[in-house]
């Protein structure tokens, strides 16, 4: 193999990277960070005093194109040049430094990406996982991934739970695919329209996709239901929730309530599960999946917890009681429940986490952790989440409705811990996925962004702006574009002032950055992280991540008010500056307010009318189907 070496010029590094089949292998004087080869177990680059080494032996290959981005920036009065390099195989280089040598070569195929890549989906309020700053409800396995990696403080996702699912699966806005509205009913003949989802993109690449817990994207007709849109196997419900022991679904319409059991294994009802509490069986699926998968094949596990979302009337929250007796500080007796169902969630995390590292797997993981929209404090199924400081909880526009707890945590991401404010839509999660797998972007026809590099680089993120939604039937909207965002109509005008509570001033035991690295996830993180010289994040270090990932805003700052129920051109906010969003911009920068207005109205041109279907309970009556919730579009 011929080898040429070249000083850091523009010119010499553009010529360089033009040179057809070629690799640039990037060497450094200082710190480098580690490179993506296809398989990350393959290639791995280590810093040992201020040199890179590759380990193994570099593979040839040949490269069919070249895709290089280079930033400079004047650091302490010298140049620093950051270099990205990409392939369209998908081979990566991110290194920094002030002094660069760049070795050039021609070279032979690598394989393609292998990871194993884990979605954990909640419905905690803002201020329920306790990296954000709360001290009530203690989350150490949550918290210990969350400051191990990038905690996402500004990652949007739909005000309600059906739309969030078909943003996440398709990569489309709701608008795009019509599912914008209220979320599916257990007697509604609908679903997630046909089209090609995340799972069916990563089976593509090679991975075995599994589903767990909530579906919530169709089930009338068996076409519509996990196993036939790209998964091979879903132990979970089909409808929007049920209860925590029983699993049943009560429905209430016009013509009678409706009662339901929803618990399967594919298309089979799973009744010998009644009377296990339902985040223990879906982690014990989990941990079972994991402990019988082949490590050396690519794994995507979709766990879709039902916690900590109410359940049905009479029985709204439910949890062990000696992990309810565990928060006896707590005089709300239903925040009280609550929090054990918290409680639960994070040992589930933490479990499961323990058993990626004991399978072997966790090294080559990405895990992510989101909720599909904010806490349902109050209303008709409140769960007594808090979405504090936030204004608004589920179901309306404010941020206390769409901006949602999050992290992403991986051996790959560079530059972490740290706290991340840079806008991620729940669209972006799909492109996102896809190329941390393998897959060869951009794909066409999505409205998610590719946010890969931003996230492993800590890079300036490609989106400018998140449409949050457009439902032309409440005549509701709500759209975001840098850090300005724009509110029109009102789901319910009694939620305009809504805070909700803020129990971090209520009794609760001080924080325990210890309790953080020594429990499951942390001491899983610690163990992997010795086997790769990398080091953990210190128990000293958590306390001022922490404060970073805490909002620092009162509902009570002064500012102009605003109620986009009865404002003509709705209501205006920074909220990078006022999260809060106490403080109305509209009166003082009309032409902020039309420009926001124009993005809106540009949207709503390529809207499809929503699909919500009036329901069929005639037909969907569980009592007809054995008493259960069946796919009765299919006669079956």
């Amino acid at each position: 193999m011929q080898v040429q070496h070249t000083g850091l010029t523009l010119q010499g590094v553009m010529s360089s990277l033009l040179a057809p089949r070629c690799l640039l292998l990037v060497l450094l004087p200082s710190l480098c960070c580690a490179a993506l080869f296809g398989r990350p177990h393959i290639i791995f680059i280590v810093a040992d005093d201020m040199v890179c080494y590759v380990y193994p032996e570099l593979q040839e290959f040949t490269v069919s194109a070249i895709i290089i981005t280079i930033y400079w920036t004047a650091v302490d009065g010298e140049i620093r040049v950051q270099i990205l390099v990409r392939s369209t195989e998908l081979v990566m280089f991110y290194c920094e430094a002030t002094h660069v040598r760049i070795y050039i070569g021609e070279m032979k195929q690598l394989p393609r990406a292998h990871r194993e890549a884990e979605q954990q989906e909640i419905r905690d309020g803002w201020n329920d996982v306790s990296f954000h700053g709360s001290d009530q409800i203690p989350t150490p396995n949550i918290d210990a991934l969350a400051f191990n990696g990038v905690i996402l403080n500004s990652q949007y996702a739909q005000p309600v739970c059906t739309p969030s699912r078909a943003a996440l699966m398709t990569g489309k806005y709701p608008i795009h695919t019509g599912m914008q509205g209220y979320p599916l009913l257990g007697a509604e003949p609908r679903g997630l329209p046909p089209g090609k989802l995340l799972p069916e993109y990563l089976r593509e690449l090679g991975y075995t996709n599994r589903a767990i817990g909530k579906w919530h994207l169709g089930f009338y007709k068996r076409e519509l239901t996990p196993t036939y849109r790209g998964f091979d196997s879903h132990l979970g419900y089909w409808t929007g929730f049920v209860s925590y022991y029983d699993y049943i679904l009560q429905d209430k319409y016009k013509d009678g309530e409706f009662n339901g059991f929803d618990l399967r294994r594919n298309l089979t009802l799973a009744r010998d599960l009644v009377g296990q509490y339902a985040t223990d069986v879906f982690t014990d699926e989990a941990v079972r999946l994991i402990s019988n998968h082949r490590e050396t094949e690519p794994l995507f596990l979709y766990l879709a917890h039902l916690a900590p979302h109410a359940g049905n009337k009479g029985k709204l929250l439910e949890a062990p009681q000696e992990v309810v007796n565990k928060f006896d500080y707590i005089a709300d007796p239903n925040r009280r429940t609550y929090a054990a169902m918290v409680s639960k969630l994070d040992d589930s995390v933490g479990r499961v986490t323990e058993a990626l590292q004991r399978k072997g797997m966790l090294g080559d993981s990405i895990i992510v952790f989101m909720s599909d929209n904010g806490g349902s404090t109050i209303g008709d199924f409140p769960n007594w989440a808090s979405n504090y400081p936030f204004r608004g909880l589920k179901d309306t526009l404010w941020e206390g409705g769409v901006r949602v707890p999050g992290f992403i945590w991986s051996p790959l991401l560079q530059q972490t811990p740290r706290v991340s404010n840079q806008v991620m839509h729940i669209t972006d999660w799909l492109p996102t996925l896809y190329t941390a797998a393998g897959g060869i972007p951009p794909l066409d026809g999505l409205d998610g962004v590719d946010q890969w590099e931003a996230l492993v680089y800590d890079l300036p993120s490609p989106r400018r702006e998140v449409l949050l939604n457009i439902n032309e039937k409440t005549r509701t909207a709500a759209v975001r574009y840098q850090n300005y965002k724009l509110i029109i109509g009102s789901t319910n005008p009694a939620y305009n002032e809504y805070f909700g509570a803020n129990w971090a001033a209520a009794a609760a035991p001080p924080y325990n950055s210890s309790a953080i690295t020594g429990s499951p996830a942390g001491a899983a993180i610690a163990q992997l992280y010795e086997s790769i010289y990398r080091s953990p994040t210190l128990a000293s270090r958590i306390p001022s991540l922490r404060l970073e990932a805490t909002l620092q805003c009162t509902p009570d700052s002064p500012g102009s008010s605003c109620d986009p129920a009865v404002s003509k051109g709705g209501c205006v906010y920074d909220v990078e500056r006022d999260p809060c969003e106490t403080n109305d911009l509209a009166v003082d920068h009309p032409d902020l307010a039309r420009s926001l207005r124009a993005l809106l109205v540009r949207h709503r041109r390529t809207l499809v009318p929503q699909g919500n279907l009036p329901t069929d309970s005639f037909n969907a009556d569980p009592a007809k189907w054995g008493g259960a919730w069946t796919t009765w579009g299919s006669g079956e």
